[in-house]
């Protein structure tokens, strides 16, 4: 029995007073309109209407079932109406995943920006470096993730929103005091400091006029947050790969200056993630479409 059928039916019925003209508002024949009465009432266990010839009326039961019946089929409508609207207008809480040092620099511009053009949207914005899986996106209840890995699961979609430089960088005070490599194999001789993420194994990988090379390095720091590797490259620790949109300013102004100029690390991908769904929200895809246009503009 498809009981929200069985329901309507009934409401009808008691409203018109009459299966035939409940049956024509519903477009179906009296007979499934009457069976529709019947199912529901064998599966409440209880009569709803007593029949005649001339009539139809509620019994007593009916009473009391019917104003339930039309309270829920409100809500029904109103949660309806609700979902539609969301798809139409955008509103409601968007809940967005990143790290901090992009959420922090780039992101939190973005929602501001975005707020004053949709003050119906909340943002709710939570940065991390922590990696995460499929299942806790989902689970915590995330719109979107910005991240620099794509997720291999089917129940995420990752869309590239752009490409990073990540290019090997020193201090000015780090390359007075030590000969300037003049090759990527020149780093295995150089205190390196390494992003846990981005060169798990210590190996950091370059493209160049001779193709792509590899090199073993190693240093006294290994991190997965890129404050710590400016924080040591700027004081003269060593050398490190950091990502333009994090260190566009510090090699503006020289404080961090580029080692190679033939030779540079692949550029990395930024992807929003969010979970798979036949029908994406008007706020994720109005946001994801504001973050694109952004990361556009940009020279990382």
């Amino acid at each position: 029995m498809d009981r929200l059928k069985a329901i309507e039916t009934f409401v009808r019925i008691a409203q018109t007073g009459s299966l035939s003209k409940a049956a024509q508002e519903l477009n179906m024949s009296r007979a499934l309109a009457s069976a529709h009465l019947k199912q529901l009432e064998d599966h409440l266990g209880a009569r709803l209407m007593n029949r005649t010839t001339r009539q139809l009326s509620l019994t007593e039961s009916g009473q009391e079932y019917l104003a339930f019946c039309q309270t829920m089929l409100a809500s029904f409508e109103a949660a309806e109406s609700a979902i539609t609207r969301s798809r139409e207008e955008p509103r409601g809480i968007l809940k967005i995943l990143a790290s901090n040092a992009f959420g922090n620099l780039h992101l939190a511009p973005v929602v501001a920006e975005f707020s004053l053009l949709h003050p119906d949207i909340k943002i709710s914005l939570i940065l991390t470096d922590t990696s995460f899986s499929p299942f806790e996106l989902i689970d915590q209840g995330y719109d979107l993730a910005v991240w620099m890995h794509a997720i291999e699961d089917m129940s995420i979609i990752s869309t590239k929103l752009g490409d990073v430089r990540w290019p090997a960088v020193a201090s000015p005070d780090w390359l007075e005091k030590h000969p300037r490599p003049a090759h990527p194999h020149d780093l295995a001789a150089h205190a390196c400091l390494i992003h846990r993420s981005i060169a798990p194994d210590s190996i950091w990988r370059f493209g160049g006029p001779e193709g792509p090379i590899s090199v073993k390095v190693s240093g006294p720091l290994l991190t997965n947050s890129v404050y710590a590797l400016r924080a040591g490259a700027l004081a003269g620790v060593g050398i490190t790969l950091l990502p333009t949109y994090f260190i566009g300013d510090d090699i503006a102004t020289g404080r961090l200056v580029e080692i190679f100029k033939d030779h540079e690390p692949p550029r990395r991908p930024i992807y929003v993630l969010y979970p798979h769904a036949r029908y994406l929200p008007l706020k994720s895809r109005l946001f994801i479409d504001f973050l694109r246009a952004y990361v556009r503009r940009q020279t990382w």
